[in-house]
């Protein structure tokens, strides 16, 4: 008798762990999705601020100019991210630390950009152009090459004062401020700059 009934309780622990494991398994598989379902955690931005980019490109005759904008985002998830090289100052995985949104709201034709950081740190144009992968430089911007007598010019300030500046690359990004990169006919035209 006695033999019975281990067998019949030993038989019972088997039934049970047939059922364990898969309900075990479902709320593994069920946490860990429950997980990937959570929000990003976000940190506090020791930077946050905004300027302005535009982009214009005179055409060969001088008589039009065209605004051009970026096609997608910049920056920030399913956008263009070029680069991972400060994605570790980004507040949230969704953004890199500069970044720019839909062109199609924030650019009229010039584009608001997005400076924030969870990090202080003096991020540059060449950053920008870096995460968005693009050239930049007066002799190729945007992968428009430098021809003829038409180059690049980059300027700093509102259209009417803005001056020319020989920075590129590594012009530090601050709040606020107006940049203009021109290709133009340096011939026939002024560029960016007032004077």
């Amino acid at each position: 008798m006695a033999r019975s009934k281990n067998a019949r309780a030993g038989g019972r622990g088997v039934k049970y762990l047939k059922y364990a494991i898969p309900l075990i398994a479902l709320v593994v598989i069920g946490g860990s999705y429950a997980l990937t379902l959570q929000p990003t955690p976000t940190y506090p931005a020791a930077m946050n601020f905004t300027f302005n980019l535009l982009v214009d490109v005179s055409n060969k005759n001088s008589t039009q100019v065209s605004a051009i904008a970026p096609g997608h985002p910049i920056g920030e998830a399913g956008g263009y991210w070029a680069t991972t090289k400060y994605n570790n100052d980004s507040v949230d995985a969704s953004h890199y630390p500069i970044y720019m949104d839909s062109p199609g709201i924030v650019c009229t034709p010039v584009c608001v950009m997005h400076v924030k950081s969870r990090v202080v740190h003096p991020f540059t144009l060449g950053d920008l152009f870096g995460v968005w992968g693009q050239t930049l430089g007066e002799n190729n911007t945007i992968g428009v090459p430098r021809n003829g007598s038409f180059a690049w010019q980059f300027c700093v300030g509102p259209p009417r004062s803005a001056v020319i500046s020989n920075e590129w690359g590594s012009f530090v990004l601050q709040a606020n401020v107006d940049l203009t990169l021109y290709f133009y006919d340096t011939t026939t035209g002024l560029g960016c700059a007032p004077s």
